[in-house]
Parts: structure tokens; C-alpha cells; sequence
């Protein structure tokens, strides 16, 4: 019986006596031309994915040249930090520091320790003996900070230095004078404050600021043995929370300073209040002394300045 082979079945053999169809077989699969197209562009694609992921990459390790121009600033460049905040001077009313670091005189900071003298820590002009008569300017718009050991004004006006051992208490944390009246014959104030630190924090810094009163007050009561020809009168008890006095200084021009002089201490800080006025030849102060008792400036002394710096009471 004849079979398909002899009779040239159709498949991938020709009918022709089962030889090979010339053509070649990729012909009868040919990838119709749009299909290429799509191909193509499939192709394409995912080049331009590859590339981009790589980009991406390229810009992960080394960002600062991939990233925004910072506002203009060259690529690869970080912005400079910002200056941190430095204290002003205390005293906002004579457009002087900080330091530094510091919260200066004028801002009503509270912190005190390391920021400056706070506005607040300053007496009120009207517990200030003569500002009946002179209405004295506040003494905050008026303070300026120190540096170094501050110099108190009965100190100075007595010559008594501070001794080198002691100039550590003298500078303390932060340290202020503030100014106010009219200078020569007519009386002037001056509120020196020093904070050494604050004393719950340390029993040291409680000795220290206790060392710093009794130099002051020891100077102001020994003032004759440094200044020659001074009187000194202490007008309050010796277990009063102020110490004040009266002093009379001769100067070398041949005038007289009369001096009335406060301090207080609480915490750790140390105020001293100095109204003076100088004459010369004898002659008296051009103003007749009127003042408050002696508790009450020494109380407006000390309420304000608890207030404001931490430590006391």
C-alpha cells in the first residue's frame, strides 16, 4: 500500500518526491515590520532606564555635586554655618558685647549666669538716694559689661587693688556698672553688680562671692589706711543684710569725694550702690544730701537683683 512519503504528503517537505523546500524556513516566520518597530523602542526604553538608574546612583555618591546649587553657591559646596548669637553688651541704651557670649543688660533675660547683667536685676532710680531731686535715668538703658576683675567704686576710690589671688571671685560670671547724674559738685550714682555664679550648684561659689563682700566692705572700713587723710563712718549693724556708709576721700588735686556707699550680697551676687559728689577747698556738694533710710536702698537693692539672677534668697 503506497504510503504518504510516495505520494508527497504535504508538510515541511515539498510534494515533489519529499525533497526540501528551497526556501529557507525563517520565511514562514518573518517578524512583520511594526512588530520591529515596538521592539525597538521596548529596546530603548529600558536602555534609557538603565542609564537613568545609574545616574541616579552616581548622584547617591556624590551628592553635592548632583544637588541644588545651594542659591547660587558653587556645586559641591556646603553653606558656612550660621554665627551663633553672642551676648551684647548689657545695656541696650549705650548701643554697646556679650561677650559672649552673655544675655546683656535691657533684654529681661533671667538666666544671668554667663548671659550678662538682666535688665531687671537693676534698682529702681527711686530707691536711689538724691533722685527726688535729680530723677535720675534708668540704670539699665545705661549699663555696660566688664571684663576682668570688676573694679568697685569704693575700691577705687579708697586705692585698695585686688589682690592677685583674689582677681578669680572679681570677674566672676558676668559683671555690669551702670551711670547716672551730673558729675563735679552735683551727686552722681553707681551701681556695680557682679554675679559670680550660681550657689546651689556649688558650696565654692558661695564662698567666693562671701571672699568678694568682705574685701569690698573690709576696704571701704580700712579706707584710711589707703588713702590717707579719708574718715570712714559705717552706719549699719553688723549683722544688718547691707552694709552702708559714709566715706570722705582727699584727692590729690586738693578736692574732697563724699561718699555714701551701699552693699548688699545674696546668692551669687554682690551689688554696690556709690552716690558722690566732689568739691574742692572744703566746700560742701552743691545739692543738700536727701535719701531714703539706709533698709530701704538697701532693699532696692537686693529685690531686684534676686529676681532676676538665680541663686539667692
Amino acid at each position: 500500500m503506497p504510503s504518504a512519503r510516495d505520494h508527497g504528503s504535504p508538510g515541511r517537505r515539498g510534494r515533489t518526491g519529499g525533497a526540501a523546500d528551497p526556501r529557507p524556513a525563517a520565511d514562514a516566520h518573518r517578524t512583520p515590520i511594526h512588530a520591529t518597530g515596538h521592539l525597538r523602542n521596548r529596546q530603548l526604553r529600558s536602555t534609557r532606564l538603565v542609564t537613568a538608574t545609574a545616574a541616579a546612583l552616581v548622584c547617591l555618591g556624590a551628592l553635592s555635586a548632583c544637588g541644588p546649587d545651594n542659591a547660587g553657591q558653587d556645586a559641591g559646596k556646603t553653606a558656612a554655618p550660621a554665627p551663633s548669637a553672642t551676648a551684647a553688651p548689657a545695656g541696650t541704651g549705650t548701643g554697646a558685647p556679650a561677650t559672649g557670649a552673655p544675655k546683656p543688660a535691657g533684654t529681661g533675660g533671667a538666666e544671668g549666669a554667663g548671659k550678662g547683667i538682666p535688665a531687671k536685676a537693676w534698682m529702681d532710680t527711686k530707691s536711689i538716694p538724691m533722685d527726688e531731686t535729680y530723677h535720675y535715668a534708668p540704670l539699665a538703658a545705661n549699663a555696660k559689661p566688664q571684663t576682668g576683675p570688676v573694679q568697685f567704686k569704693g575700691m577705687e576710690l579708697c586705692h585698695a587693688p585686688i589682690a592677685k589671688d583674689d582677681e578669680y571671685g572679681f570677674a566672676g560670671a558676668a559683671s555690669a556698672k551702670a551711670s547716672v547724674g551730673f558729675g563735679g559738685d552735683r551727686w552722681t550714682a553707681q551701681q556695680t553688680l557682679l554675679f559670680v555664679g550660681d550657689p546651689t550648684h556649688s558650696s565654692g561659689t558661695k564662698q567666693t562671692t562671701n571672699m568678694v563682700d568682705s574685701r569690698l566692705t573690709d576696704a571701704l572700713k580700712g579706707c584710711a589706711k589707703t588713702a590717707p587723710g579719708a574718715t570712714v563712718k559705717v552706719n549699719s549693724a553688723a549683722d544688718a543684710p547691707y552694709f552702708a556708709a559714709v566715706l570722705t576721700v582727699p584727692q590729690a588735686d586738693g578736692g574732697t569725694v563724699t561718699l555714701h556707699e551701699y552693699v548688699v550680697t545674696d546668692g551669687g551676687a554682690v551689688s554696690e550702690l556709690s552716690v558722690w559728689a566732689t568739691t574742692k577747698g572744703g566746700a560742701q556738694p552743691k545739692d543738700a544730701w536727701k535719701a531714703p533710710e539706709d533698709r530701704y536702698v538697701g532693699t532696692g537693692m537686693t529685690a531686684p537683683m534676686c529676681e532676676a539672677l538665680p541663686g539667692c534668697g
